[in-house]
């Protein structure tokens, strides 16, 4: 991504220089922010925004979960060329606050409806993946990690092709793409390789349609000391074969997902629903939301349903491999992130370009894990636990 970064920044030096004096300036600049904090009711599970994080909030306020900061520059190359870099400060999932590219692109628009992009974008396997770190353009504190901690992944090195039309009174896009993904994560590493994925949108008279299909290769080699030990643990025992299911390179994955939204005058609905099937490393797993909100004036309360279950464990060999049996366990325990809950939240957009938020959610993990808590130990995973309550508030801006 290095060498991608550069090669854009040479062109756009070598575009304002080109530029005239007294012509409209090419270039324009943005940002936004979040300065959130959250909590919990129970000191021994940590909450998570995503299912990779090394840590979270516990009953002290934390401000890493949500708070992030970001820098947006475009410039416009000529009538149809133009270069977009994005770069963003939060905590990554292995707890380091350095700034990352998360967009850097070329884009040329071939013709008025189809547009052309080569270099990081946003994988856009969910129906709010363009404003994950753009709060301000979200209701919630956070989209509902039933569903968007299924892909932990966010961008995608590659090219793709928006075609946008309007057939009647509808809105029409097609967004097809391709390219890989990778990220560091807790205990460990993934990537995505040779993604190839479809996403329709619709929209007429304030509803909006979605739905999105992707399958790639994958790889999830896991580097912490408890699945290292569990491992070779196995060979030693004769029963290497299960291995390979558990950590390596030839992984096979596909995601699905379709969202509705309504949103017209006073009234806001969200509806979404995705599911990750995978054949080995991780779990699969469906999970689903729904939200409701009224607008009254500059406050928008809301109400939100959501749930995640697993369809299939990481691994079936969890009997038959004697003392192993519990590790097994603790490792398909520690991937699987089923669990339901229930929130209630207050937007004021107290004026323009800020908004003030409150959440409070009520999460019921399991069955069969923790859903997105941390526990302080791995093995606490097949540790049963009641529901855990997290109330957040954050301050969402942009300029």
């Amino acid at each position: 991504m290095t060498r991608l970064t550069t090669l854009l920044l040479s062109l756009a030096a070598l575009a304002t220089q080109q530029v005239h004096a007294d012509a409209p300036s090419p270039l324009s600049l943005s940002g936004f922010g979040t300065l959130g904090a959250a909590r919990t009711d129970n000191a021994a599970r940590a909450f998570r925004a995503n299912s990779v994080s090394d840590s979270g909030a516990r009953s002290a306020f934390d401000l890493s979960v949500d708070s992030v900061f970001g820098l947006q520059g475009s410039l416009q190359i000529g009538n149809r060329l133009d270069l977009t870099l994005q770069s963003v400060v939060r905590k990554s999932p292995t707890g380091s606050y350095d700034p990352r590219v998360t967009w850097a692109f070329v884009s040329y628009q071939a013709t008025p409806e189809l547009l052309l992009r080569v270099g990081r974008t946003r994988l856009p396997f969910f129906m709010y993946s363009d404003s994950l770190n753009l709060n301000y353009a979200n209701p919630w504190i956070r989209p509902p990690v039933e569903v968007y901690s299924l892909n932990p992944l966010s961008d995608i090195d590659g090219a793709d092709a928006l075609y946008r039309t309007q057939l009647g009174n509808t809105n029409v896009e097609v967004h097809a793409y391709t390219g890989r993904s990778a990220m560091n994560i807790r205990g460990g590493s993934a990537n995505l390789d040779k993604i190839h994925g479809l996403k329709s949108s619709f929209n007429w008279n304030g509803l909006t349609a979605q739905i999105s299909y992707a399958r790639a290769d994958m790889s999830l080699r896991w580097t912490d000391t408890f699945s290292q030990n569990l491992l070779q643990a196995l060979v030693a025992s004769g029963h290497g074969a299960i291995a390979p299911e558990l950590s390596g390179s030839d992984g096979k994955t596909s995601f699905m997902s379709a969202g509705l939204q309504y949103d017209q005058d006073r009234l806001l609905l969200i509806a979404e629903i995705a599911r990750r099937n995978v054949d080995r490393y991780i779990d699969s797993g469906i999970g689903w939301y729904l939200t409701a909100g009224y607008r009254i004036g500059s406050l928008t309360p809301y109400l939100t349903l959501a749930r995640q279950r697993e369809t299939a464990p990481v691994s079936s060999a969890v009997t038959g491999v004697g003392a192993l049996d519990n590790g097994l366990s603790a490792f398909n325990a520690g991937r699987n992130k089923a669990q339901r809950s229930i929130g209630a939240g207050l937007r004021w957009d107290t004026g323009r370009n800020v908004a003030i938020k409150a959440q409070l959610e009520r999460i019921q993990p399991g069955p069969g894990g923790l859903g997105i808590l941390l526990p302080e130990q791995s093995g606490d995973y097949l540790k049963p636990d009641g529901p855990t309550h997290v109330l957040s508030v954050a301050m969402d801006f942009i300029f």
